[in-house]
């Protein structure tokens, strides 16, 4: 909980992607367990805040901080996807998200990890 209360209240958007990249890497995700990441550069033209590999599978992550996540959001990570060709997009935010963007994104085969996912996975 402490970390979250901080990552609530005292880290911005960059300090967050470098916090999940952490979390991803370094820290044995059990969910993922990535074996690389790229935290991209938003100066180029690709929008995706990390690539991620696992074996052969890559993964494009979207990290988004005290952010409200809708449609849109999903349709970026799914563009995203298309444009670096990766099989895989995630979604990670320190907010909770409600049902019908969840069912919206599982449409689309992005995968939702908010506050309550985040909260398991630190503690």
């Amino acid at each position: 909980m402490k970390d979250l209360f901080i990552i609530d209240n005292y880290v911005d958007e960059r300090e967050f992607r470098n916090y999940i990249n952490l979390l991803l890497t370094k820290k044995g995700y059990e969910r993922v367990s990535i074996d690389d990441t790229r935290i991209s550069d938003h100066d180029k033209l690709n929008d995706n805040d990390m690539l991620a590999k696992k074996g052969e599978l890559y993964y494009t992550i979207q990290t988004f901080l005290n952010t409200d996540i809708k449609k849109s959001q999903i349709d970026e990570t799914l563009k995203d996807m298309q444009k670096e060709n990766v099989s895989v997009g995630i979604i990670i935010t320190n907010n909770y998200i409600d049902n019908e963007v969840k069912d919206y994104a599982n449409k689309k085969l992005i995968q939702i990890w908010d506050r309550a996912e985040l909260e398991k996975d630190i503690n």
